[in-house]
């Protein structure tokens, strides 16, 4: 029995298309799953084992909650016993909030704003230089030194003061005080309040608040001092404190002392305020900046945007917003108003006059006081959207139009005035979030060296600690080269992912399961080691590791190893045995010697023609300086570096931008970057004549397919509308009445309680939202009656849960299906079914079925630009996916393609390496390589 409580034991698992599996998983230990895509590796991970742990997580629950949790999805199976509580960093980065940063997410802005604090000099809010602060213990030492103590020396403490009015002055003996210093005579407050008429206001006084005489014992002293200094800094009145001398006849000597009780600011020359924690948090609003809300920028209108193409004449539309069939009355108004102006609307937008533009944009002015317009100008147009904000269609159209700059009032800083201020060992705070995350952790290795900090970190070890390690940690797992100010949604699954487990490696959580999904994305060979090395701290804290992973070396390293198989879909599911710790599917036809590919290397300069290639000049966005690229046409081409190294911003900033362009206004150079656009600057560039006339543009990122639950691969394939028309034109639909609107879930043959979408959504605000299984239609999209009609043996919902293995046989002959189950089957996507929806697939698979979905549709070659469409492959799969690039390249196509994977270095016909290392050290082509055909 002792022994089973060191396994974590599955009985008879039968989540989705696993096949009856029984399997005994030793805890604390770091386990490997891997297997071909759809083998059934996430059904096991986070199906069944994540989604049993929560579930029995959310039974001890109170009653209340627990009735919002009904219904929740769970993995079928006998049994699961021995189950720790679990943890799941899955790829997706679902984070939209532009709050939402690297040093929030890994939760270390919290401990580096505390030990910022913690060092700093006090320091004025108004200018950042140290300011003066006075101790209780100062003004007590001096009055009790023993040589005063003997020559019984008399002093009285006072406070400057400010009487504006006769009122103040009554208010003065109405709080209590009884004498004043007039240019350091004393006076009793009754005698000055009556000779008023002989002052005048406002009038500079000091408030006597003691007499002390040095005789007295310590501890008066020390009481009455005491007393005085709260007086004084708790009072809004009063700032700092007078200590003057008395004469034997108790006249004041020219002997003055001050002691500052509140902050004082040598520079300002006032009394000012320390720069507190509550300054440097940008998600609070006391210490925000308040032009941008902590965001760090501010939207403002993009003319390029608005006028892409300068070249047009405001007749043919230069005007882009009102060029569409709702807003095209308000061109009309403008064109007439230009008659009546004079302006030639036949005239190229550029050519106009710099006050005729400003016109346009502005409307009338005079007396600098808006006159009514014959027209509704750019800046008005605009304004009246921004009122109606509470439309989407409003909000959807100024998202469009405008750009994000750099908000003037902070500068990126995201806090206001007091918090830029903060200076600590030679940086600012905001350069702590905006530098390197290497270079933060050099500056925090280097405080700790520093003797003027010793005492100071000694006394607060866990703070600096907790900040070093989870800095370290980000900087061990490839994000060098990020900065903390950098925003999640801008970071990549496996980024993303990195970060969490920065934040659970850091937080130092013991006896967890935390189950991984592919953390080696987007890492090159190089980083791999460090990656092993995380893991394994966080193993050895007591925790058991659940991997779902492809990469050779990080399976290797792991404990034990799983492999799910031996196909995808329904002939996957079963657990298959581990030879040498070799899974079945690193086997690929590209493992053999002989099919290592010979290659030269070549200049970085353009020497191919421009028949055969296309070549970007002198393009620059932000760690890219002067990079001169060029791209072989009808070739495999593959950018490769570090992480960071800048290779998506070569090709999505430059490339991509360039050729849209180009294409979309026959713009060949662009000067004016817009980053959130992804639109860097570039001299020139050059592609062979007619290029687009032949060419269809396809750029898949990651994220650009579009996730939505009623996005499956029948309706970007094209195929939905055959599989609708086939059932319309059966003799049972015709029967019933109906057309093809009731074969779409989308239309009228969606379920009404879901709409459509198989699944109900619930907020649970504690645990966020969660899917559940719609009770009506069991998941099915469909109402009941339109389940009954039947085409070739089966309903629609049938069909759509049919993978395209099955439907290459069963329907690859009839008209209009061939070709793009063909093509899914070839680039590895035969085990997915018609109806999947796109957010159930990893980001490799959503981009194949996106050059399918291109290939299927268009007669022309395509241009094809790839995001690591390795994610979530097998190496069998990347073998039978890279071999399908090759085959398409033969065929004239052109593959520009950002990808880690050794196999896809070897095979490819252009090999472009970027670095040499990452962020600042990267943006350069370092080498470039050309494949020799044997």
């Amino acid at each position: 029995m002792k022994k089973d409580l060191e396994y974590l034991t599955c009985y008879g698992v039968r989540t989705h298309n696993l096949k009856n599996i029984n399997l005994k998983i030793p805890l604390k230990k770091w386990i490997s799953i891997t297997g071909v895509s759809g083998s059934g590796k996430s059904s096991f991970a986070f199906d069944t084992i994540y989604s049993e742990s929560q579930r029995r997580f959310l039974e001890t629950l109170g009653t209340y909650e627990r009735q919002f949790l009904q219904g929740l999805p769970q993995g079928e199976f006998d049994d699961i016993e021995n189950i720790p509580a679990a943890i799941a960093l899955k790829q997706s980065n679902k984070t939209g909030d532009p709050r939402s940063v690297i040093a929030t997410a890994s939760d270390v802005a919290e401990p580096l704003r505390t030990l910022f604090i913690s060092l700093m000099e006090p320091s004025c809010t108004t200018c950042g230089s140290p300011v003066k602060m006075s101790k209780a213990e100062e003004l007590t030492q001096f009055l009790s030194d023993p040589d005063k103590k003997k020559s019984n020396e008399n002093y009285l403490i006072s406070v400057p003061f400010v009487i504006m009015n006769k009122k103040v002055a009554q208010d003065l003996l109405v709080e209590g005080y009884s004498r004043i210093l007039i240019d350091k005579n004393i006076v009793i407050i009754e005698d000055f309040l009556s000779n008023l008429k002989n002052h005048v206001f406002p009038l500079n006084i000091e408030i006597v608040l003691d007499r002390i005489s040095s005789a007295l014992e310590i501890t008066e002293i020390e009481n009455r001092v005491e007393t005085i200094w709260s007086q004084v800094k708790f009072s809004p009145k009063f700032s700092f404190i007078n200590l003057n001398k008395l004469d034997k006849s108790n006249v004041i000597s020219q002997f003055s002392k001050n002691y500052h009780v509140q902050p004082f600011c040598n520079k300002c020359q006032s009394q000012t305020n320390i720069i507190q924690s509550k300054d440097l948090d940008w998600q609070s609003v006391l210490g925000a900046c308040k032009a941008c809300n902590g965001l760090g920028n501010i939207p403002v209108l993009d003319e390029n945007k608005i006028i892409p193409n300068q070249k047009l004449s405001l007749i043919s539309g230069a005007i882009k917003p009102w060029t569409s069939d709702t807003f095209s009355w308000m061109q009309e108004e403008l064109l007439r108003a230009c008659k009546k102006r004079g302006v030639k609307i036949q005239d190229p937008y550029e050519s106009l006059s710099k006050e005729t533009k400003e016109w346009i944009w502005k409307g009338e002015h005079s007396n600098n006081k808006k006159q009514k317009n014959d027209f509704v100008s750019i800046h008005e147009f605009f304004d009246v959207l921004e009122q109606e904000k509470y439309k989407s269609t409003s909000r959807i159209l100024l998202a469009k139009y405008r750009k994000y700059i750099l908000c003037p009032e902070c500068e990126g800083a995201r806090i206001g005035k007091s918090g830029k201020n903060a200076i600590c060992f030679g940086k600012t705070y905001y350069n702590i979030f905006q530098s390197e995350i290497k270079e933060t952790l050099d500056w925090l290795i280097k405080l700790k060296k520093e003797k003027k900090f010793e005492k100071l970190i000694d006394s607060i070890p866990e703070i600096y600690n907790e900040a070093l390690k989870k800095i370290s940690l980000l900087n061990k797992l490839g994000l060098g080269s990020a900065q903390l100010f950098r925003r999640c949604k801008t970071l990549s699954g496996g980024e993303y992912q990195r970060v969490l487990l920065t934040r659970v490696i850091g937080n130092g959580l013991t006896d967890a399961l935390y189950v991984l999904d592919e953390p080696s994305i987007g890492l090159g060979k190089n980083e791999i080691p460090t990656l092993i090395s995380c893991i394994q701290e966080l193993r050895d804290l007591g925790n058991t590791i659940i991997m779902v992973e492809h990469d050779k070396d990080l399976i290797s390293a792991s404990d034990e190893i799983f492999e799910f198989g031996p196909g995808g879909g329904n002939e996957g599911g079963n657990l298959l045995p581990i030879i040498n710790k070799t899974p079945a599917s690193f086997k690929t036809k590209f493992n053999i010697e002989n099919n290592q590919v010979t290659k030269k290397e070549i200049k970085n300069e353009r020497i191919f023609n421009s028949d055969e290639s296309i070549y970007l000049k002198n393009f620059n966005a932000l760690n890219c300086n002067s990079v001169n690229l060029e791209i072989l046409l009808k070739k495999l081409n593959v950018l490769t570096g570090p992480s960071g190294a800048g290779k998506s911003t070569i090709i999505h900033f430059g490339l991509e931008s360039a050729l849209e362009k180009l294409n979309s206004h026959n713009l060949t150079s662009n000067n004016t970057p817009d980053y959130d656009s992804k639109i860097g600057t570039w001299e020139n560039i050059i592609t062979p004549k007619d290029f687009f006339s032949g060419t269809d543009l396809i750029s898949v990122e990651q994220k650009a397919l579009h996730r939505t639950s009623s996005s499956v691969p029948a309706t970007i394939l094209g195929l939905m509308d055959l599989l609708r028309k086939n059932f319309a034109s059966t003799k049972e639909a015709k029967s019933l009445g109906f057309n093809l609107s009731d074969f779409s879930f989308n239309g009228s043959g969606g379920c009404e309680t879901c709409n459509g979408k198989g699944i109900i959504q619930e907020d649970l605000f504690f645990l966020g939202e969660v899917e559940k299984t719609c009770p009506e239609c069991n998941g099915t999209r469909y109402r009941n009656d339109v389940l009954q009609v039947k085409w070739l043996g089966k309903n629609i919902y049938e069909w759509l849960s049919t993978s395209l293995n099955e439907c290459k046989i069963k329907l690859g002959k009839l008209p209009g299906f061939g070709k793009p189950i063909a093509l899914c089957c070839q680039l590895g996507l035969g085990h997915i079914p018609l109806g999947m929806p796109t957010t159930s697939m990893s980001g490799g698979e959503a981009q194949r079925l996106r050059i399918c979905a291109a290939l299927s549709k268009s007669s022309k070659k395509i241009f094809c630009i790839l995001d690591e469409p390795t994610r979530g492959l097998s190496e069998k799969d990347i073998g039978d996916l890279l071999e399908s690039l090759i085959q398409l390249c033969t065929e004239g196509h052109t593959f520009v393609i950002v990808e880690h994977h050794e196999l896809f270095q070897n095979q490819a016909h252009h090999l472009i390496k970027i670095g040499p290392g990452s962020g600042a050290q990267g943006g350069k082509i370092v080498e470039r390589l050309l494949s020799i055909a044997k």
